[in-house]
């Protein structure tokens, strides 16, 4: 079993499309971070399911594969392109009739060039742990990926985590939160945009006026009373261009985003505040090496790097806000939506 000095967890979280990923991208050029990118996400739904674990047991939660990658395949196959599924689609197809293993399909292929060879001596390594907590199976993962990759300090992020902090908080009653937002206009722009969330938003359409969404199994079947209008939509027929045209609102993402914010800041208040970093996504735009010192120094001060500052800042790019350029009903609409949550991350600053 690795052991090591005991770290304090540090987890990213966000309500997706507010700039984590790119922190990610950027701590992971860091030479003693190791940032786990879509972790959890990837695990959903059964990261967090057990208390106690052995090591053959939690192997079988990391590599067990999730109907919704299968499912995610047969889409990427006919052009949708899904950049959280890291693997190479040309190998990942071999996955077709198995499903691939969620660590393979998000998190370990940015740490290596041979990510099928990482899995392979984490799994030895996992089904060797004896039973013990959950939070501790992770932590000796964590660290053992730090060691094997050279890394001292890890952190995980997953998309659209902001409602994980309470089993995280509870796995982890130690983690330190590093929380990442953006103006909730520009997510609900970003999000319409998404394929994973166009997925989600498709998917509720389909079960309320079908009973079941087509994108969480392999085995989805359209319904015989499918308009033809929405025929491309469903996995055997998938057309990307009719995927992409459908007109999704804004307002109902927006008022999704208020609710995902009201609920998260009510999580992240239970957790002691000196634990907790807010971060606004605008703000590493405006002063990329301010704000990423200022995220380092909370991780763990011994991090502070100039030269990994000056690379890590050089790579951020300005991205100009783009809903002021809605029609005037749609903005209105869009603005009162967002109005609950953005009041409620002003009391941040």
């Amino acid at each position: 079993m690795v052991t090591g000095p005991a770290q304090t967890p540090l987890f990213i979280v966000s309500t997706g499309r507010s700039g984590s990923t790119m922190l990610s991208d950027l701590l992971l050029l860091h030479p003693d971070v190791l940032s786990l990118s879509e972790l959890f996400n990837a695990l959903h739904p059964l990261g967090f399911a057990e208390d106690r674990i052995d090591g053959a047991g939690f192997w079988s939660v990391l590599s067990q594969p999730r109907a919704r990658h299968t499912a995610w395949l047969r889409l990427m196959e006919r052009g949708l392109v899904i950049d959280e599924f890291r693997y190479p689609l040309a190998d990942a197809l071999r996955f077709r009739q198995t499903g691939i293993p969620p660590l393979l399909a998000m998190t370990l292929p940015p740490l290596c060039d041979d990510p099928d060879a990482l899995h392979e001596e984490l799994g030895a390594f996992v089904r060797a742990l004896p039973e013990d907590r959950l939070q501790q199976q992770y932590l000796h993962v964590f660290q053992w990926l730090c060691t094997r990759l050279g890394r001292r300090v890890w952190c995980e992020r997953s998309g659209a985590s902001l409602g994980l902090v309470h089993p995280m908080s509870r796995h982890f009653p130690d983690a330190k939160f590093i929380h990442v937002f953006r103006d909730g206009r520009e997510f609900a722009l970003s999000a319409r945009g998404f394929a994973p969330m166009r997925m989600g938003m498709i998917g509720r359409l389909f079960k309320q006026r079908f009973g079941s969404a087509p994108y969480l199994s392999p085995a989805y079947r359209a319904p015989v009373d499918l308009p033809p209008a929405w025929r491309g939509l469903v996995p055997e027929s998938f057309d990307v261009e009719v995927f992409q045209r459908l007109e999704l609102p804004l307002e109902p993402i927006g008022l999704a985003w208020s609710e995902m914010i009201s609920v998260g800041l009510q999580l992240l208040r239970q957790v002691p505040a000196e634990r907790v970093l807010h971060v606004r996504y605008e703000s590493m735009l405006q002063a990329p090496r301010e704000e990423l010192a200022r995220i380092v120094r909370f991780m763990d001060p011994s991090l502070d790097n100039d030269a990994w500052l000056a690379q890590a800042a050089a790579r951020v790019r300005k991205n100009p806000p783009k809903w002021m350029n809605l029609a005037a009903d749609e903005r209105a609409r869009l603005e009162a939506a967002c109005a609950p949550g953005m009041a409620l991350l002003d009391r941040l600053a």
